[in-house]
């Protein structure tokens, strides 16, 4: 992420504007605002199968799926940021411009945010107290990251090659197999999107 030229303390009108007048997505917290970069193709190829495939195994839950487009806020930490996916059950609450209290969040890795994703983002998306799973999914390889909330210290880490996630608390499951339907993996002979970036 970058930041714009000049510092600003942002309040929320002014971010919500400033979305709206360059039609650009910008990330934002505690006053400070930061350009979202744009991924590759493997990275949106994933994230619009993990909202299919979650879609498809909460159908009939009361749940709704939402992809990249949505806002989150995270109240806690001031921080309005963009999840690749993220899931509101019971709990969630819904704003014209925003959703907040997801149960799942999902970020598909890329190089120039996978440290992010994994510390700072991470540390604010915990404060979330309905949140019971994190999903991290590298886009260049069969590899899923699942942090399950076990209370409100304690998280454990499973890592998913093949097969099936278990999502125990929404009762729904995930193939892996959905997850990277149609996503062609670099080969030895073909550059490798995170060396070439």
């Amino acid at each position: 992420m970058s930041s714009p030229p000049q510092f600003h303390c942002y309040t929320h009108e002014d971010y919500f504007a400033l979305e709206q007048r360059e039609d650009w997505r910008y990330e934002y917290c505690a006053g400070e605002i930061f350009a979202m970069a744009g991924g590759t193709e493997s990275h949106a190829l994933v994230g619009a199968n993990i909202v299919i495939a979650l879609g498809n195994t909460l159908r009939g839950k009361p749940c709704r799926v939402y992809n990249s487009d949505a806002k989150l806020y995270i109240r806690r930490h001031d921080h309005f940021c963009y999840p690749d996916a993220q899931v509101l059950c019971e709990k969630g609450i819904r704003h014209k411009l925003y959703v907040e209290n997801p149960v799942l969040v999902v970020e598909v890795l890329s190089p120039s945010t996978e440290s992010y994703d994994r510390g700072g983002k991470f540390e604010h998306y915990r404060s979330i107290e309905t949140l019971g799973y994190y999903l991290l999914i590298d886009p260049d390889r069969p590899h899923v990251e699942l942090y399950e909330r076990l209370s409100a210290e304690a998280w454990r880490l499973t890592e998913y090659r093949e097969g099936r996630i278990p999502l125990a608390g929404l009762e729904a499951t995930l193939d892996l197999a959905d997850i990277y339907a149609q996503v062609d993996f670099p080969t030895p002979e073909s550059p490798n999107p995170k060396e070439s970036a």
